[in-house]
């Protein structure tokens, strides 16, 4: 009975972290040194094969909530497409509004649809002008930041990933305790893919492109909106996450040293997870 407990365990951990990271690892060294433009497909790809993994039973085209991150895979690659060649701050934010809102509608419809379709609508429209704030401020700090710096191959120029990562990380434990054991390691397999996605593009000295995190902000509000929708987290916990992963661009702003940055994000993320298990943890239940 022991064994089997550990293989299993074994078999999730290679499933949420390591399948995942490696996919990520070997699909980023191959974009970052023949298409630079299109170094972020290497955590999509890593997302992407977790997802088949975790959740063995997804299907194109979908029918479960869970099968439209896909779909959501593809509408940030044409977010990052389309916007990259948008002038006009308002035809920009526009268009990401439009791309985003159709991208948490398709997440959050399959379950919403029962309370109406303007509930849903509701829930896309919150989520993708939250995502557009922090693709606005995203956008302002890292501008200033390569200016003061004079630096966009170092480590600096991979800041916001790695918050997102950070605050993916933190959420797994919570969400997978409080809410869904499956979307909680959907988390870890985004954590894992962008980690081997930011550590190739360091080694490579790659610069990533200001559009490149929109993917990622996509599925990890993906993520976060369903584990209050579909798997019950509590809104105020919900709320502190979403919070957490507007530190990094903030703290920027605040003080530009890497170290500062990520050591800012690090403890916030750390209290947030903290506070979130006591939350949760009474009434939490693992399936």
């Amino acid at each position: 009975m022991y064994e089997e407990a550990s293989n299993t365990n074994l078999l999730m951990l290679l499933h949420t972290a390591v399948y995942p990271f490696l996919a990520a690892l070997i699909v980023s060294f191959i974009a970052g040194k023949w298409l630079r433009a299109w170094s972020y497909i290497g955590y999509l790809g890593g997302f992407m094969v977790g997802l088949k993994l975790i959740h063995s039973g997804l299907s194109f085209p979908p029918h479960q909530a869970i099968d439209y991150y896909s779909a959501s895979v593809l509408i940030g690659i044409v977010s990052v497409l389309s916007l990259t060649n948008v002038k006009g701050s308002m035809a920009r934010n526009s268009l990401a509004f439009l791309l985003f809102g159709v991208s948490f509608y398709l997440l959050l419809n399959p379950v919403l649809k029962h309370s109406g379709l303007i509930i849903s609508l509701s829930w896309a429209a919150a989520c993708a002008l939250i995502s557009l704030l922090y693709c606005g401020i995203s956008h302002k700090e890292t501008s200033l930041a390569t200016r003061q710096t004079g630096q966009t191959s170092d480590l600096s120029a991979y800041l916001l990933p790695i918050g997102l990562m950070i605050v993916a990380g933190s959420a797994a434990p919570v969400v997978s305790i409080g809410g869904s054991l499956l979307i909680g390691q959907l988390l870890g397999a985004f954590a894992a893919a962008l980690f081997g996605y930011i550590m190739i593009g360091f080694i490579l000295k790659a610069t990533p492109s200001r559009n490149s995190k929109i993917p990622a902000l996509l599925l990890l509000g993906g993520l976060i909106s369903q584990s209050h929708v579909l798997a019950d987290l509590p809104l105020s916990v919900i709320l502190m996450l979403v919070v957490s992963a507007f530190v990094t661009p903030i703290a920027i702003q605040l003080n530009r040293k890497t170290s500062h940055v990520l050591m800012s994000q690090l403890l916030i993320s750390v209290v947030v997870c903290g506070l979130g298990l006591w939350l949760i943890w009474p009434e939490g239940s693992l399936y």
